[in-house]
């Protein structure tokens, strides 16, 4: 162990002892403490309607309708823009309710639950932090920049459809690339794909 790793010892056990004082906190203090240095208005919630998602795992010509929660087409408040966004991104790996009932005998399994389909997160930078602020929980000081964001569910379109070429056709939309490209805090703001069932 180098000289410099023991040198943190003292500033490391004072975190430490500050992050066992927050665990210590109960439910109404850790609230408190978290209001402190929130904004409620720039909380992100985003709207959502029923829909259904096709499983990755479902293959032939026997695929089957799931239930799930699609961003709506219509937001207000923060994130909104996002949100419409990623909702155009994923839309053809989607059904919406009304897609769903137009189709022929559909197999729609409504008795599923809590199934984890893949999903797509993108954290957007709305404003890069130029000062310093002190950690809720151990009283450090870092860069606390403003973000906001969003995840969608999606699935397969047709019966070849993979997850790995879902996700090359959606990292290859002209939408999706706008998102990460440009101003500085485009640049800084990132994505996250999970598969399905992680």
């Amino acid at each position: 162990m180098a000289y410099k790793d023991i040198s943190r010892g003292v500033s490391l056990a004072k975190d430490h002892a500050n992050y066992i004082a927050w665990l210590d906190k109960d439910t109404a203090g850790r609230q408190a403490a978290y209001a402190a240095i929130t904004t409620p208005g720039n909380r992100v919630k985003t709207e959502r309607v029923p829909g259904y998602i096709i499983p990755f795992d479902q293959n032939g010509s026997g695929l089957v309708y799931l239930p799930a929660k699609l961003i709506s087409a219509t937001q207000t408040g923060r994130g909104s823009a996002l949100a419409t966004t990623l909702k155009g991104i994923v839309d053809e790996f989607t059904f919406s309710s009304t897609e769903v009932a137009a189709l022929t005998t559909p197999d729609v399994l409504d008795n599923v639950k809590k199934f984890k389909f893949a999903k797509l997160t993108v954290i957007q930078r709305v404003q890069t932090s130029t000062a310093k602020e002190s950690s809720r929980i151990t009283g450090r000081q870092y860069y606390r920049h403003e973000n906001d964001s969003v995840t969608t569910h999606f699935g397969k379109k047709i019966a070849a459809d993979t997850y790995d070429s879902v996700i090359t056709a959606i990292k290859a939309k002209s939408a999706f690339n706008a998102l990460f490209t440009g101003s500085e805090n485009a640049l800084a703001s990132k994505y996250r794909f999970v598969p399905e069932g992680a």
